[in-house]
């Protein structure tokens, strides 16, 4: 008993997923609130505003932003992209009623991904527990129209984070190379684990790897950079 107690003791909780809910209506933060904090993730902070919610991020520096694009004072996108400047650590998830074209302007402008208003509490817990792992939570239509969207325009990508075909090769591994390449069909962690036969913290081990060596700071900008490439 005495042993089992100690292990007990000797292991470190599990720290909970920190959230930041912005949503103007009462009720849907209201809701949003207990779907999260009955999947065991932590609510630190609420805004109805867009400049409120910059502010509250940046104070509580949460893992997790659970943001509507519809909000009374300035433009979701906006709002996402000061975040992605000043609080690139937090990333956000857009909450949303359609997948509509704003939808990739948000991912574009840094969000990780998209939730519908419609989906069920536990489906909104389990997409803002995969974007806090790092995962792009999007749906293969809006994947498809986001890759659409790179190849008609020019590079989104910072000048200083180009790399042409050749230098890509030579700065990755093999396996990296693939894993690259899928980041660019928008597959998330536990679809490129089973494509290629690999856990999925190793998978995730190589993502972080790849947007080092590259200098990039997300998916996003890793599946600009393979698309612009030709390695996709």
């Amino acid at each position: 008993m005495t042993g089992g107690s100690s292990a007990a003791q000797g292991s470190k909780p599990r720290r909970a997923i920190t959230v930041v809910v912005v949503d103007d209506e009462p009720l849907i933060r209201g809701a949003l609130a207990k779907a999260l904090l009955d999947a065991g993730l932590e609510l630190v902070g609420e805004a109805a505003e867009g400049h409120a919610a910059i502010e509250i991020v940046l104070r509580v520096r949460p893992d997790v932003v659970l943001m509507d694009l519809r909000l009374p004072d300035i433009p979701g996108v906006e709002a996402i992209e000061c975040l992605a400047r000043l609080a690139p650590a937090s990333r956000v998830l857009v909450l949303t009623r359609s997948e509509q074209n704003r939808v990739i302007e948000a991912i574009v402008a840094g969000a990780s991904g998209y939730i519908l208003k419609s989906a069920t509490p536990e489906a909104i817990a389990e997409a803002v527990q995969a974007t806090a792992a790092g995962e792009a939570v999007l749906s293969s239509r809006v994947a498809g129209k986001l890759l659409e969207r790179i190849r008609e325009r020019e590079s989104l990508v910072p000048a200083g984070c180009r790399h042409d075909a050749s230098t890509i090769r030579a700065a990755l591994t093999a396996r990296e190379l693939e894993i690259f390449q899928c980041l660019a069909s928008g597959h998330r962690d536990q679809e490129i684990a089973a494509e290629l036969s690999l856990s999925t913290s190793t998978v995730s081990n190589h993502i972080a790897s790849i947007l080092t060596k590259l200098d990039l700071h997300n998916r996003t900008e890793a599946a600009v950079q393979a698309v612009r490439s030709g390695i996709s």
